[in-house]
């Protein structure tokens, strides 16, 4: 069935404010606060929070998984971890690209060089200076899921802006900045203000962390039954049985992410994904002013999730599957019409391989959207069904070609394994 439209009332989460336990501002006014770059573009910045706790209340939280903490003061404390996505304005990049992770290249005789190998200094006034930045915006809540995701819109507090107005460089002096170059950087972005798009992850586990890491480079893997056997679902069962899927019984249970919910039955439910960045605000914008949003005709991006906890991925289908699979891209399809007016001849219905997380799921985007769809990721449902409907057990018979990161984990045990002769 389709889920009721309805309007919500706005969350107030202006700094410290915020409906969320743990919100960007809160962790940059902790005293500890350290802030790194993992990547910088003209558009897009992601930085690495590291803050310590001394109690159990955030023990998910990854150790420091790129640099070991060296303050003596805090060795019996947590290292906890948050990755902080900014779609930035190309101004700001050079202040916070300014406390790299890592250094921008290898060695061109050494293609396997391992991310550990090129770490860079930490720079305290460098990180202060993104911290100052920062904390002059105010953060409001967008929507937030059911675990460490949440999504806030960060726009300048009216006090920045009265200490800015008139002057390219007036910015409060402040005792913590002590670098002169980054003290400039500071200086400059604080003189162009502007409002940016916020993904917070806190906490951030290593397997987040490496993702957001800049790549050494992607391999094509062949995975031959044999090798998904004795490597892959091991891999993958290690996953599944762990707590790092909790968030997603939580959005299936519409205990998050109720805004977002599209379709609701008894096997599957669909919402809108977090990646489509510009959809109307679900907390405060009524649903049938949704119909025909100009961000349909381009970044349209919604997510199918089966509710069941035994398929994990597309390896895990069966010709008993066909009428979940079915059922899901009929629903999804039409409530997308209904809902924003987008016909299914618009719409691309697959799934990845491997996907970003181990619980099966199908994305619908706009086919101006081509995030995720290439041909060594992507599989239309259509294709699936053909697939199954010719041999039940297809994918557990195929070998199946898939792009992955070199610095991933997985392709490490894949890296290392040798088949039967």
């Amino acid at each position: 069935m389709l889920h009721s439209s309805s309007v919500h009332t706005p969350r107030q989460t202006i700094k410290t404010t915020a409906s969320a336990s743990v919100t960007p501002y809160s962790l940059l006014a902790s005293d500890d606060c350290k802030v790194q770059t993992l990547t910088v573009s003209d558009q897009h910045a992601t930085l690495l929070i590291s803050t310590h706790s001394k109690t159990n209340d955030q023990n998910k939280g990854s150790t420091d998984s790129v640099q070991q903490d060296q303050d003596s003061a805090n060795a019996t404390a947590t290292v906890v971890q948050s990755l902080l996505k900014l779609t930035v304005v190309p101004f700001h990049k050079l202040l916070l690209g300014s406390n790299p992770v890592l250094s921008t290249g290898t060695s061109d005789n050494n293609n396997d060089v391992k991310p550990e190998v090129n770490l860079l200094n930490h720079n305290p006034e460098a990180s202060q200076n993104i911290i100052s930045f920062l904390k002059e915006y105010e953060f409001k809540l967008k929507s937030e899921s059911g675990a460490e995701y949440s999504y806030y819109h960060a726009t300048p507090s009216s006090v920045s802006i009265q200490n800015n107005v008139g002057s390219t460089t007036s910015v409060k002096e402040s005792d913590e900045i002590k670098d002169e170059k980054t003290s400039s950087l500071a200086h400059t972005a604080h003189s162009f203000f502007g409002a940016f798009d916020v993904e917070l992850i806190s906490p951030a586990d290593k397997r987040q962390i490496s993702r957001a890491l800049p790549s050494l480079g992607s391999a094509l893997v062949e995975e031959t039954p044999e090798l998904y056997n004795t490597i892959v679902k091991p891999y993958i069962k290690s996953i599944t049985e762990g707590d790092s899927l909790g968030w997603i019984q939580n959005v299936i249970e519409v205990k998050k992410e109720k805004e977002r919910l599209l379709v609701n039955t008894d096997e599957f439910i669909v919402n809108i994904d977090t990646k489509w960045r510009s959809h109307p605000p679900p907390l405060t914008t009524p649903r049938e002013e949704w119909y025909g949003h100009p961000s349909c005709a381009q970044d349209l991006y919604c997510l199918g999730i089966v509710k069941s906890k035994d398929i994990a991925t597309l390896r895990d289908l069966r010709g008993e599957h066909i009428d979940l699979l079915r059922n899901m891209q009929r629903e999804g399809l039409k409530a997308i019409e209904a809902i924003y007016g987008v016909k299914s001849d618009q719409i691309r219905c697959f799934v990845h391989y491997q996907p970003q997380f181990y619980h099966f799921h199908v994305h619908f985007t706009r086919l101006e959207n081509e995030i995720g769809s290439t041909v060594e990721r992507g599989h239309l449902v259509s294709d699936i069904l053909q697939n199954l409907e010719m041999d039940p057990l297809y994918y557990e018979k195929r070998t199946i070609v898939y792009k992955l990161r070199k610095d991933a984990p997985l392709y490490n045990l894949i890296a290392n394994f040798t088949p039967n002769a």
